[in-house]
């Protein structure tokens, strides 16, 4: 996914909770720090100053991973309340709850997981954490078997699906997915000719989501987990003028692409988790997991390995469905672009011998409360009244509509916190 790598500071996570599976991470992750339940806004704490990272999607260079340094992290809990932690999500989350049940598979058929953009950076990882965690046959949808052979995505179990692209039609596609129970999609346009850009991006990231979408449906798959970036959206957050939306969208207009595909997911029927990650890393987990709602992120960096253990989770949490989430690592976020209250959103601590890590981030997961929609669709019919009524189409509206959800959202519907209205 390389154009929208260094983009890939925004993307996806799917739907299965696991058992007793226990595994010992070199990142600190595990124990979410308060589950707030509001949408941060960007405040305007300063950090030390750094240049602002590329969205999700585009590949960053070494140089690029370099440039923010980590905030100073919070103190972890105790041994003691980590250990507590764990207990309690492990028995809210886990106990006698088998992962076929978890992806809708009845009897003693393992769930079958479609991963589409195997041979991918992002890709990859998931198709490698899916092995390693056995419970479902996995598939590796790729377009060049060769290529997945010799990168060894077939080891260990793993069938292949070869000539899988994206771009076909839906009915082509949909003959690959029969089957399927939890479609996992990595893909991404990859940069190349600068005049044919837009052309690729829309070709991949808008119409090669829809073909996937309808060729799911087809299939009689249950959910997709969709790996998109964070600022997809940032029109609606009035987030165009922040460095990671200008960088990132000048890329063949990949954000207003991907936000059709995301639209057209969502409005499938289908169960669906988006993943928005914001910039990608290839180099491991620095600093702790912040996973928040949709609409909140602006800037940051996340590790790709991070992004495949959420998209991973994801496919089998059963609350994770129909949740958009946004994920980057504590510490990573451009100055004037910290999300205001993020604390409520760390998964992480330290981690003892034992720790059930994918109890503790499955449980996040599923903390994540969807922001309240209600005012966001006031505020944008009053928005589009106002600008109908002026000839406009412009900021007056969208001013006076975010104005009329938010008092919408606090007086009628009890939002807990700041939201952004305009999140349909």
């Amino acid at each position: 996914m390389s154009a929208v790598s260094a983009a890939a500071a925004f993307a996806p996570f799917a739907s299965l909770a696991r058992g007793t599976h226990s595994r010992t991470r070199k990142y600190r992750s595990t124990v979410l720090r308060g589950a707030g339940a509001g949408a941060p806004e960007h405040s305007a704490t300063r950090e030390k100053k750094t240049t602002p990272p590329l969205a999700a999607g585009v590949v960053a260079s070494p140089s690029d991973d370099a440039t923010l340094p980590a905030a100073k992290p919070s103190p972890p809990p105790s041994r003691r309340e980590t250990i507590a932690s764990a207990l309690s999500f492990a028995a809210l989350c886990f106990v006698a709850q088998p992962p076929q049940a978890a992806a809708g598979v009845t009897g003693d058929a393992l769930p079958t997981v479609l991963v589409v953009g195997a041979t991918g950076q992002t890709g990859r990882l998931v198709v490698d954490e899916l092995r390693k965690r056995g419970g479902a046959d996995v598939v590796a949808a790729v377009r060049s078997p060769d290529k997945a052979k010799k990168m060894g995505l077939d080891a260990g179990g793993v069938t292949l699906l070869p000539g899988f692209d994206v771009t076909a039609n839906a009915t082509a596609l949909a003959a690959g997915m029969r089957g399927a129970d939890v479609v996992i999609v990595c893909t991404g346009f990859v940069p190349g000719n600068p005049f044919k850009m837009g052309a690729a991006a829309h070709a991949v990231d808008n119409e090669g989501v829809v073909h996937i979408v309808d060729a799911a449906k087809a299939a009689g798959v249950r959910r997709v987990v969709l790996v998109s970036s964070i600022l997809t959206d940032g029109r609606t957050m009035g987030a165009t003028d922040s460095p990671g939306f200008k960088i990132t969208n000048a890329f063949g207009g990949v954000l207003d692409e991907k936000l059709v595909g995301e639209k057209y997911l969502q409005a499938s029927g289908l169960e669906y988790t988006i993943v928005r990650p914001a910039g990608l890393r290839s180099d491991p987990p620095k600093t702790t997991l912040i996973l928040t709602p949709g609409n909140v992120m602006a800037s940051g960096e996340v590790s790709r390995e991070l992004v495949a253990d959420v998209m991973v989770e994801a496919a089998f949490a059963p609350r994770a469905a129909n949740k958009v989430v946004e994920i980057a690592e504590e510490g990573t976020f451009a100055p004037g672009y910290t999300p205001e209250g993020v604390e409520r959103y760390l998964v992480g601590g330290e981690e003892p011998s034992g720790f059930d890590a994918s109890a503790a981030l499955t449980r996040s997961l599923e903390l994540v409360t969807p922001r309240v929609n209600t005012g966001g669709r006031v505020g944008r019919a009053v928005a589009d009244v106002w600008d109908s009524l002026n000839d406009v189409d412009g900021a007056a509206g969208l001013l006076v509509g975010r104005a009329v959800g938010d008092v919408w959202d606090s007086l009628i519907e009890g939002a807990r916190g700041s939201v952004n209205v305009l999140d349909v």
